[in-house]
């Protein structure tokens, strides 16, 4: 099997940086169809490793599939950036790799660099990026430029984004002749792909729609349109049922050609997921610290507790690794800015070193352990 891994790591010195987290790694069966393959059936195994926080992101993630025919084929990705916030603006620069195996095939590649300036809102946000890099296909190299402009929205756990994405390349156009003879050409390619993606959560479902559209203006790539939709229902907190269809374009970036696919897996998740059931015991008692949970833009949630007379307030839960955190005095409350993904969440807080606490406002969940938490939701 034709498989490598790759992974993109960043550091920098953040004061106080608290890491949002998502780990998974899926298993199951995979029906394709590629332009260079018969139709075959195959198992497919994948993984997504991923940690941020306001100023890092790194994502590493890789899949592979053993189809019936024999064949193997394996990608990894990898990607690391680091941002800068001022106020409703976050300027970004980074890096992403990938690596392509196929049995009996050259492996492909490409290393790019890109910069992005976002411009935030309570709700959604634009941003706009220009990368560049190379790309490595049947055993050549040669460059790529790319731009990157787009919208998001948000509300709740549901958000839509819409992108732009011109891309100029080249690829390699191999031509037989009547006596055998194989010409490799490299040919220059450009395009434009606008991406329409959403994503919805409910409980115990999720569900992902994409739509591309593909605008070619220079070269062999043809102007085409395709969609796929994915979705995930979660059995436990942590084990679930994902499966997609849909039909991708060939990526020159990447190496990968047109293809039709239909999957259906386990996900195997290291973070809880919105499964709990709240419990029907009455709640903490009021008056001890209630706590909400406000937006704050630029992936950062704003923790507020209320506690009267209190002389020092911690929070605890899935957003902080379950290391307890210091909040800091705003008049009659307590508050402090967290990494925190939007939906539900798992906290605690404790009084002047006191027992931990359900907040009284909350609902109080089983934990995995025997014990009950509360349940935010982060807008």
């Amino acid at each position: 099997m034709s498989f490598a891994v790759f992974a993109c790591f960043g550091y920098a010195g953040a004061a106080n940086a608290q890491w949002a987290r998502q780990t998974s790694f899926d298993v199951g069966a995979i029906r394709l169809t590629r332009d260079d393959f018969a139709d075959t059936d195959g198992v497919n195994i994948a993984g997504l490793w991923s940690r941020w926080n306001e100023r890092i992101s790194v994502v590493a993630s890789g899949a592979a599939t053993r189809a019936s025919d024999g064949r193997s084929t394996g990608i990894a990705l990898g990607s690391a950036s680091y941002a800068v916030p001022l106020r409703r603006v976050r300027i970004e620069a980074g890096g992403t790799g990938t690596v392509l195996g196929t049995t009996d095939l050259q492996p492909s590649s490409s290393v790019l660099g890109f910069a992005r300036a976002h411009l935030l809102a309570n709700a959604g946000g634009v941003w706009a990026g220009v990368g560049g890099g190379q790309v490595r296909n049947e055993g050549r190299t040669y460059g790529a430029a790319t731009g990157d402009f787009g919208a998001w929205w948000r509300r709740d756990a549901h958000r839509v984004s819409l992108s732009v994405a011109p891309v100029r390349t080249s690829i390699i156009t191999t031509v037989v002749f009547p006596d055998e003879t194989v010409l490799r050409l490299r040919e220059p390619v450009g395009y434009t792909d606008f991406t329409l993606a959403a994503h919805g959560a409910w409980r115990a479902f999720e569900l992902d729609a994409v739509g591309v559209a593909r605008t070619a203006w220079e070269g062999n790539v043809a102007s085409a349109s395709t969609a796929s939709v994915a979705g995930a229902w979660w059995a436990t907190s942590h084990i679930g049922v994902v499966a997609a269809l849909g039909h991708q374009l060939a990526d020159p970036m990447r190496g990968t050609a047109r293809a039709r696919y239909a999957t259906i897996a386990l996900r195997f998740s290291a973070e809880r997921h919105r499964t709990s059931r709240i419990a029907s015991e009455p709640r903490a008692a009021a008056g001890e610290a209630s706590l909400v949970a406000e937006r704050a833009g630029d992936g950062l949630a704003v923790m507020r507790v209320h506690s009267p007379g209190a002389r020092r307030v911690e929070l605890m839960g899935d957003i902080t690794g379950w290391e307890p955190v210091d909040l800091d005095p705003r008049g009659d409350r307590w508050e402090r800015r967290l990494t925190a993904a939007s939906g539900p969440h798992h906290v605690l807080v404790r009084i002047d070193g006191g027992p931990w606490l359900t907040p009284s406002n909350l609902p109080r969940i089983d934990d995995e352990f025997g014990g009950r938490v509360g349940l935010v939701i982060v807008p």
